[in-house]
C-alpha cells in the first residue's frame, strides 16, 4: 500500500477521470490524469465478487506499483488502475512487465 499522502483522494477522482488519458491492455485499464498526483487501484464487485478476492488483487497490484516507484524508473505522477479478474492468475513477473509497458 502507498502512504496516505501518495494516494488519490475521493474528491480528486471526478476531475482525474475527465482529464485523464486511458490506456488498456488484456489485464488492465489505466487512467493517467495530468492535473493530480497520487495512485489508486480500483477493483469493482463486477471484477471480483468476494471482498477477499478484491483485496488480494488490490494488494498484488499495489505491491507491483510500489516496487516500480521505488526502482527509480520513469513513473507517472498520477495513476488510476482498474485491474481485470484475470490478474489473479498472473505471476508477479508478468504482472510487473505488463504494468511497466503500460506506464512507459
Amino acid at each position: 500500500m502507498f502512504p496516505r499522502r501518495k494516494r488519490l483522494k475521493r474528491s480528486e477522482f471526478p476531475a482525474a477521470l475527465k482529464v485523464g488519458r486511458r490506456v488498456s491492455s488484456q489485464h488492465f485499464t489505466v487512467v493517467l490524469p495530468k492535473n493530480t498526483t497520487g495512485y489508486a487501484v480500483i477493483v469493482s464487485k463486477k471484477t471480483a465478487r468476494l471482498s477477499v478476492t478484491r483485496h488480494r488483487i488490490k494488494r498484488r497490484v499495489s505491491e507491483v506499483l510500489r516496487t516500480l516507484a521505488l526502482s527509480g524508473k520513469v513513473f507517472p505522477p498520477s495513476v488510476i488502475l482498474y485491474p481485470r479478474a484475470s490478474v489473479m492468475d498472473m505471476e508477479y513477473d508478468s504482472l510487473r512487465r505488463e504494468l511497466m509497458k503500460l506506464l512507459s
